[in-house]
């Protein structure tokens, strides 16, 4: 078992306490290109919708906890579940065919368009 060595720490602060977050803007570029099909919608989404997995009352681009802009990257990475376009539901008439796919797949197929 490795001990924790001194010098591979970034600071003696715990946690980051008092330094600047990372900038995910390869990531936010990458969500981008994932809505591209419909980016007025994400946009009006993250303008004016509210955050379905963070606690800090997030309301748009702001949020009542952290001055300034809020992006969530959970935020971000679950923006493609508003965004998917509808699933032809002829795809799911034979099931064992989806059986045989990953989560990620079926999650491509898109959302459903009707309640089922």
């Amino acid at each position: 078992m490795r001990r924790n060595s001194s010098r591979h720490w970034v600071s003696w602060v715990p946690f980051g306490f008092g330094y600047t977050k990372p900038h995910h803007y390869l990531k936010m570029a990458r969500v981008a290109w994932e809505n591209r099909d419909n980016l007025p919608y994400a946009l009006r989404i993250l303008r004016h919708g509210v955050c379905e997995d963070c606690a800090l009352g997030t309301a748009g681009l702001k949020d009542w906890t952290i001055d300034g802009v809020h992006l969530c990257m959970v935020r971000l990475e679950l923006m493609r579940l508003n965004t998917a376009p509808a699933l032809d539901p002829s795809r799911l008439a034979d099931v064992s065919s989806l059986s045989g796919m990953s989560s990620q797949k079926v999650r491509a197929l898109g959302r459903l368009p009707e309640p089922m």
